[in-house]
């Protein structure tokens, strides 16, 4: 059985009744409107309609994932029971601006650094994605114009410092015949060790004035190798690396202030 987060978040918001709107005795059809106050990339639209249309209620427009809307412009409309818009308003709301947010400024941090590398490649963690929501979150990502990295535990080979520490020595025989190899060497000399047997080698917390000179030595060792860099990369710091590297793995975006929408119900 497939579990929907927006359910699971109506069945917390409201497990028994809205007593607001029963006490008020509002009946009838009415209409929700969300409306965005600032300039976003839109995501999670069509779930919010589907999850809409399992509420019986009919939806009239919503914008699509992807596109980038401007302050005053409608993100979703709907019509139906009165009782159910009251219901739907505020899980809805916080799953949009939440999720728009992530969009938005993946889009800001890709547009930044493709001014300096305009083949670089923003990979977001999302084995850093809030619990529950990681489908969402990667769809955003990918709708911002980003990629995701590592959706679990069982769809990439990665290597990481906490691993090279239990082991006590790189693994220098490693093959896997389905699976790139990724590496988090915990220095710069096992950045060159890992070089050969390596597809992705992942540099955490370089800074920018040794990233140049560590790069070019590791594309000398191994041509067809990808230098992805990562650890505490926001979006004002993004362009200092792009120029020097394959990717930027970051998590950030993750965790973006929600965005300014606002929601209108009214009797129809």
């Amino acid at each position: 059985m497939q579990i929907y987060p927006l359910e699971i978040g109506l069945q917390e918001d409201c497990p028994y009744a809205d007593i607001t709107t029963e006490l008020l005795g509002i009946a009838g059809l009415g209409r929700l409107q969300f409306i965005t106050r600032e300039e976003a990339v839109i995501t999670g639209s069509i779930r919010l309609k589907e999850f809409f249309e399992r509420q019986k209620l009919q939806v009239l427009f919503y914008q699509k994932p992807g596109v980038l809307v401007k302050q005053g412009d409608i993100l979703i409309e709907a019509v139906g029971d009165l009782k159910t818009l009251f219901k739907m308003w505020r899980i809805s709301q916080t799953y949009l601006t939440a999720l728009c947010a992530i969009a938005t400024e993946t889009r800001n941090i890709v547009s930044a650094a493709r001014q300096v590398n305009p083949e670089i490649e923003i990979v977001v963690a999302c084995r850093k994605a809030h619990l529950g929501m990681r489908q969402e979150e990667i769809e955003a990502v990918q709708d911002g114009g980003g990629l995701y990295h590592r959706n679990s535990l069982s769809d990439t080979v990665l290597i990481t410092q906490n691993h090279l520490r239990v082991l006590g020595k790189l693994p220098m025989n490693i093959k896997s015949f389905h699976h790139k190899i990724e590496i988090e060497p915990r220095n710069e000399a096992e950045a060159y060790e890992c070089a050969s047997f390596s597809d992705v080698i992942l540099l955490d917390h370089f800074e920018p004035e040794v990233l140049q000179t560590v790069v070019q030595k590791l594309k000398t060792l191994n041509p067809r190798l990808k230098v992805g860099v990562a650890g505490g990369i926001g979006a004002s710091r993004v362009k200092d690396f792009a120029e020097f590297v394959d990717l930027i793995v970051l998590s950030a975006v993750l965790y973006a202030a929600p965005l300014d929408f606002t929601c209108k119900i009214e009797r129809i």
